[in-house]
């Protein structure tokens, strides 16, 4: 997966899910969905999502932290 592409995992399941994922780096790094919008320019989000302000503000700005293993 290209490193400038947005991409996430979504476990559609009814069970836990076990995720293996492997990294060209030698140190990990999370950015959220969240986050990720919260650092892209509001109106940006806002006319690519069709939302307004207060759903945009609605958003959480910090994202649950996924963490190695």
């Amino acid at each position: 997966m290209p490193k400038t592409l947005l991409h996430y995992v979504e476990n559609t399941g009814d069970t836990d899910l076990v995720f293996l994922e492997m990294f060209k780096s030698d140190r990990y790094q999370e950015f959220s969905f969240s986050e990720w919008l919260a650092h892209t320019p509001p109106e940006l989000v806002m006319a690519h999502l069709r939302i307004d302000r207060a759903t945009f503000d609605a958003i959480p700005k910090e994202g649950i932290v996924v963490t190695p293993r």
